[in-house]
């Protein structure tokens, strides 16, 4: 968990540097770390963090059942 934390720094100084992924919500991106993604939606100072999921999840699924909406 700490390694991931340590990469929100990362994308607090460039938000944009995760690929979008609007294909399960409306501007939310993707940072992986080994086998988890972290989702989130960049703001104007910070990051909302939708979901952290390992990496074996079915985030279409998951996006269907509503689950990356803020």
């Amino acid at each position: 968990m700490a390694a991931i934390e340590a990469e929100f720094d990362q994308l607090l100084a460039f938000p944009l540097s995760g690929p979008a992924r609007e294909d399960l919500a409306t501007n939310l991106r993707v940072k992986f770390h080994r086998a988890y993604a972290t989702y989130y939606t960049p703001a104007a100072r910070e990051l909302i963090i939708i979901r952290v999921l390992h990496g074996a999840r079915d985030a279409g699924a998951i996006a269907d059942d509503g689950g990356f909406v803020a």
